[in-house]
């Protein structure tokens, strides 16, 4: 199994996250993003909810 993930989307590593279908990167990408707000952006743009999302909208109301 780890062998066909990783030759499917020719990255070394698992986790491997999607979104929408599209190959976003593993862990370290994943929290890159989230700490750059990259993460929120893409969640938005594809109507995903989130936790982080609610979260978000909490520090807006401050």
């Amino acid at each position: 199994l780890y062998a066909g993930i990783k030759n499917y989307s020719n990255w070394p590593t698992i986790p491997q996250v999607y979104l929408n279908g599209e190959f976003v990167g593993g862990c370290d990408i994943l929290l890159q993003m989230h700490q750059n707000g990259d993460l929120v952006e893409e969640l938005k743009k594809l109507g995903i909810r989130s936790a982080l999302l609610d979260a978000e909208k909490d520090q807006d109301k401050k």
